[in-house]
């Protein structure tokens, strides 16, 4: 089958407006107004698939059953382009009225549409076939234009009422869209009454208006008319300009080779594909070059500027830069740039380019402007803000925005806190911002702002180097001294501590040993009082025993004094001699104990035995000590060349915030130190020393308080 440009124009017109439409619904799928147009944009769809289905077939039923296809989209039409502009402008119940009629309608005409009282019969004219209107058409069109009519009513009375500027172009803006779609497009219906028209003319109306739509709904800001003109003749000329080539190829092809016809209308598809991108920037530099028009091309100036601004740390340097790229690109008249202080709410001038400040050298911010606009990333436009926010709170600061010339001010923010404003006057050229312009002025602000503040930061840098300097030369001497006091206190603290832990170590061990002999029965019996008595001493010097070994452990630990007897050991008989010794204990105060044996041998360990054997008594204690009732449970299991000691009780348990600081010197939980008061936190601090010492791990485990917990460490097998 050999298709011709004519008969592919509307496929591909199709595919361009469905994925636009798709765009524009995934840009918003909340908004009515986008689903909208997803809908207007699929019905047009729906159009241009049935007139290319019935341009490539020749037989006359499956021409009729393709133009009967198109309907399913078409009817819809009027119904959907008045809801859009009733969204658009506004609702009332005559408008509600017609909008329910008018989706009535649109099904009543979707069921006719199917019989030969709608359309039937073939005409054939040079560009394409047509199915033939029947009486009921003329119905149909009758409630077309009805409603096309109705629709531009309603845009032009929302235009006569707003005395918004912004809103007036917008609106204009949309009315073109629409007319162009119904009058153009309307001329698809000439065929259907015998009527040879070219069909590309009309097939081109819903793309038209799909893009100048999509401007109008994903961009917000309409492009002023004048612009958009300008940048249409950009794309006119350039597509003149294909199409003339295109015309002259053919007759080449035509003319010299004559074997391949089938080819030519690809071929010729191909080549103005590849052309129209150098042949439109051609064109974009004459209109620049000649006319003032910002038909820049975005990328470019904002590669540009990242370019220059990765080459300076000099704030009056990126000042230049950002000017000049913003120069280039809008012709400013005037450009200025102002830091703001958020203390006193100023914007303090720092670089200008004929603003007429007047000797000034601050402007006072509007808190509401400030706080609306430059707070969110938007730009102050003075235009506009005339019309919609000029009241007795704003009108000296816009008045003042008029007088300075400033047409925008572009905020620069960075992590929510503002470093400055872009000031821009008008363009030489006299048209207005476009939507294009803030673009590009929001990726170069956020630039800017970087830029800007690395700047500042750098000068702060570099002026505190220098005091920086100063300081530490002045520091370093008092530290000199200092640090070799404190040496000399560590050194005295330490031999302190450990003369002292001799000293106390003797007497106590003589203590606990006469005491234990007494509690035994070798000095006679004893009463159940004295008993009670000598055990509470037994205990006591049992606990200041252990704090002064701990103390003399920290001692050599922090003066690097700890020595190691490493010897290979059956870790499982050292646990079970402990459980054996704490039986006792725990039956005293009416716990159960359960310890969980491995029916295999463990492997040994390499340890310091008695080191070991201190942190396994200090971890079981721990657990006695701090469950009142329930139960203890020993466990040890062997994981990847490891052996992993574990004891878990069911006692106070231990909160989130305390588990982070368990094992740091003197700290205890809350809730332990309000059980236990006698406590000093070093036990645990020791014991992991000593674990990874051994190049273990040490760790606990707890779902909060009153919950029980969980000790365990690991020691390398070995």
């Amino acid at each position: 089958m050999n298709l011709t440009l004519t008969q592919l124009f509307p496929l591909l017109s199709m595919i361009f407006i469905l994925s636009l439409g798709t765009i524009v619904l995934l840009k918003n799928k909340t908004s009515i107004l986008h689903k909208l147009f997803f809908l207007i944009s699929l019905v047009f769809a729906i159009w241009q698939f049935g007139t290319f289905m019935m341009f490539i077939n020749s037989e006359e039923q499956k021409i009729i059953f393709w133009d009967r296809f198109i309907y399913l989209g078409v009817v819809f039409m009027p119904a959907l382009q008045y809801h859009f502009s009733l969204v658009f402008t506004y609702f009332n119940k005559k408008r509600e009225i017609l909008l329910i009629i008018a989706y009535i309608f649109s099904f009543i005409f979707l069921i006719l549409s199917r019989t030969n009282y709608f359309v039937a019969d073939i005409f054939r004219y040079r560009w394409g076939v047509h199915a033939e209107a029947k009486i009921l058409h003329h119905f149909f069109l009758a409630f077309f234009f009805f409603y096309i009519f109705a629709l531009l009513y309603n845009f032009f009375i929302q235009y006569k009422k707003s005395k918004i500027k912004i809103e007036q172009r917008r609106l204009i803006y949309i009315m073109v869209g629409f007319t162009i779609l119904n009058l153009i497009g309307g001329l698809g219906y000439l065929p259907a009454y015998k009527i040879s028209i070219y069909s590309p003319i009309s097939l081109l109306a819903p793309l038209v208006f799909s893009i100048i739509i999509a401007y109008a709904i994903v961009r917000y800001r309409l492009l002023d008319i004048k612009f958009v003109l300008r940048k249409s003749t950009v794309y006119l000329a350039s597509l003149t300009v294909i199409l003339v080539l295109a015309i002259w190829i053919k007759y080449i092809f035509l003319l010299f080779f004559t074997n391949i016809t089938d080819w030519v209308d690809l071929i010729i598809l191909i080549i103005s594909i590849f052309l129209f991108s150098p042949i439109k920037h051609f064109f974009y530099k004459i209109a620049n070059k000649y006319f003032f028009t910002s038909l820049y091309d975005s990328q470019e100036v904002v590669a540009e500027l990242s370019d220059k601004l990765r080459t300076s740390l000099k704030i009056n340097e990126i000042y230049n830069f950002i000017y000049e790229v913003l120069s280039n690109a809008f012709h400013v008249k005037v450009f200025g740039f102002l830091s703001y202080n958020e203390k006193t709410g100023a914007y303090f001038l720092q670089y200008n380019n004929g603003i007429d400040f007047r000797k000034r050298k601050k402007i006072q911010s509007n808190k509401y402007l400030h706080e609306k606009f430059i707070k969110n990333n938007e730009p102050i436009v003075t235009e506009e803000i005339k019309n919609a926010e000029y009241n007795k709170k704003t009108k000296k600061f816009i008045d003042l925005l008029s007088s300075l010339k400033i047409e925008v001010l572009a905020p620069l923010n960075l992590k929510n806190n503002t470093v400055g404003l872009l000031a821009l006057g008008q363009k030489e050229s006299g048209d207005m911002y476009n939507n294009e312009d803030f673009m590009v002025l929001k990726v170069v602000s956020s630039q800017a702002a970087i830029a800007i503040e690395n700047a500042f930061l750098y000068k702060k840098t570099q002026d505190f180097n220098v005091k920086l300097k100063k300081e530490i030369k002045k520091a370093t001497q008092y530290l000199v001294v200092a640090n070799q006091r404190l040496m000399r206190l560590d050194q005295a603290k330490s031999e302190f501590i450990s003369i002292a832990s001799h000293q106390l170590r003797t007497p106590l061990t003589i203590i606990k040993g006469y005491v234990s002999m007494m509690l035994e029965g070798d000095f006679g019996e004893l009463k159940l009082k004295q008993k009670d008595s000598l055990n509470k001493v037994y205990e006591s010097g049992e606990r200041m025993i252990q704090l002064v070994n701990n103390l003399l452990n920290i001692s050599r630990i922090e003066a690097g004094r700890l020595e190691f007897n490493y010897e290979t050991v059956n870790f499982e008989n050292i646990v079970n001699n402990i459980v054996d010794d704490l039986k006792k204990t725990i039956k005293q105060k009416k716990l159960r104990l359960d310890y969980i044996k491995l029916p295999e041998q463990l492997p040994l360990v390499k340890i310091d035995l008695e080191k070991i054997r201190q942190v396994l008594i200090n971890l079981i204690d721990n657990a006695i000590k701090y469950t009142k009732q329930g139960s203890i449970t020993v466990s040890l299991k062997a994981i990847n060349q490891k052996i992993q000691f574990c004891v878990s009780d069911s006692g106070v348990g231990i909160s989130k915030n305390d588990l982070p600081k368990l094992f740091k010197k003197f700290s205890r939980g809350k809730t332990i130190s309000r059980i236990h008061t006698e406590g000093t936190g070093l036990g645990l601090y020791v014991a992991r020393k000593m674990v990874e010492a051994h190049n273990g791990k040490i760790w606990a485990e707890s779902k909060g308080e009153n919950r029980g917990s969980q000790f365990y460490f690991q020691l390398p097998v070995g």
